[in-house]
């Protein structure tokens, strides 16, 4: 076994170095590491301090959410390979899955090292941004979802925070699938999402940058011509995707990397596309992602719409905090499918324009700016002695966030008031009520 492993390495460390190339990240999109600037912020209007914040976050940096073995391109690879029918690159390729198969093995749908260690980031900065809120015994309210990733989150985000507290917080953890993961309970927005790989916007994406032709440029590097003849061009363009996915979850995955016994440059999936490729693939996941999750082209759409209910939640405990002050913090852990659409309902002016054609869909939102891992929306809460209003920063990712709709003479210091009721007209203009079910709501949307 261990002469067996060594091989591999061998082999790949030649694989890594003959094709490794540097190209941009920026395909990277969803799979975007979190990357925290320092900010310096708007001062605080004199006399408000910090006194609650309103928290929803992606998951952090992850491993892959299928085995590797369940891949279509694991599977092509193993077929080829009996039949003779790989190219040298091909068996190049079989061996950095092989090796990739190793690195996630009983790691599926978790956080990895650097999620963790993102996630620990934001946890202390929200300390060390807003002590206020965290003076005396503190206590949070946190939802996840179903998804291991978003507890593993969360447990990495309070390690942070707690790290910065004179006494560990008090939690009161629980699941929230239905303001969290609205996505999968609407059966009309499911029957959208599937629809959106084959819309015209996306095939004339595809057909503008000659994807048929890119997809048959990747995968004849790796399959003799014969066999390749055999594989109808589906199958193709789901190989290369397969193939851009482990190109892009790499990123997420170097002290796993590490521990496996592998070199970085051993998995050098991105090294079989040119830059020009892996731009391309990555300018159409981005597209795709915003028609599916964002403002798309249509900012009142289905997929903007669905995030209703964390919009009613995120109310309602705003409220429920000025009645009672019960919890300092309200925070869930989520994913990039809550957090996009969300943003967009918020109207903040980087997530909220949509498109009408290919250039103002790929100009208009980037997911590597809106949804990279660990991505994050927050309210902030402040408040002054003598004054009944609250003010209201808003961010996304740790930057302030303009709030389109509001005077902008306020930003980034919104009355609570303000924003309560450009919401609430916002809600009402959808037929929705504070206290309306969301789940029937999310039964019911159209």
């Amino acid at each position: 076994m261990k002469k067996a492993l060594l091989l591999l390495s061998l082999v790949l460390i030649i694989t890594g170095s003959v094709y490794a190339q540097n190209c941009p990240t920026n395909y990277l999109g969803t799979k975007t590491l979190y990357k925290y600037q320092s900010q310096k912020y708007t001062a605080v209007p004199a006399g408000y301090l910090p006194v609650f914040i309103n928290h929803v976050g992606r998951h952090g940096a992850r491993h892959l959410t299928k085995e590797v073995k369940k891949a279509y391109a694991y599977a092509i690879l193993l077929q080829a390979e009996s039949a003779n029918a790989l190219t040298d690159k091909g068996k190049q390729l079989k061996q950095m899955v092989i090796a990739l198969q190793k690195v996630e093995q009983g790691k599926t749908k978790f956080i990895s090292a650097e999620g963790k260690d993102e996630l620990y980031g934001i946890g202390q900065r929200m300390v060390l941004d807003y002590g206020n809120v965290f003076k005396g015994k503190v206590n949070l309210d946190i939802a996840v979802t179903r998804e291991v990733r978003t507890t593993q989150s969360a447990n990495a985000f309070l390690s942070g925070l707690n790290s910065k507290l004179k006494d560990t917080a008090n939690t009161n953890f629980y699941n929230d699938d239905t303001d969290l993961r609205f996505y999968d309970l609407s059966p009309a927005y499911k029957k959208f999402e599937g629809s959106i790989s084959n819309c015209d916007l996306v095939l004339s994406i595809k057909k503008a940058d000659y994807f048929t032709t890119l997809v048959n440029a990747v995968t004849s590097q790796f399959f003799t011509a014969d066999f390749l003849s055999k594989i109808d061009q589906d199958k193709k363009e789901k190989f290369v995707d397969d193939v851009f996915g482990f190109a892009t979850i790499v990123y997420s995955l170097n002290a796993e990397i590490k521990q496996a016994g592998f070199d970085r440059n051993q998995l050098a999936f991105d090294s079989f596309f040119t830059c020009d490729q892996l731009q391309k693939l990555g300018n159409l996941d981005s597209a795709i992602e915003n028609l599916e999750k964002g403002a798309g082209i249509d900012n009142n759409g289905i997929q903007v719409r669905v995030a209703v209910p964390l919009l009613v939640d995120f109310i309602t405990s705003a409220d429920q905090f000025i009645k009672t002050g019960k919890y300092n913090a309200r925070l869930r852990f989520a994913h990039a499918e809550t957090t996009a659409p969300f943003a967009a309902l918020l109207q903040l002016s980087t997530a909220d324009k949509n498109g009408k054609d290919i250039k103002s869909i790929q100009t208009n939102w980037k997911s590597e700016d809106i949804i990279p891992l660990s991505a994050n929306i927050e309210w902030v809460f402040y408040k002054k002695a003598g004054e009944t209003d609250y003010l209201v920063k808003v961010l996304l990712n740790e930057k302030e966030a303009r709030i389109d709709g509001l005077d902008k003479k306020h930003f980034p210091y919104y009355k609570w008031s303000e924003i309560r009721g450009l919401y609430l007209a916002k809600l009402k203009s959808l037929g929705v009520n504070l206290g309306d079910d969301m789940s029937a709501y999310l039964s019911n949307i159209r």
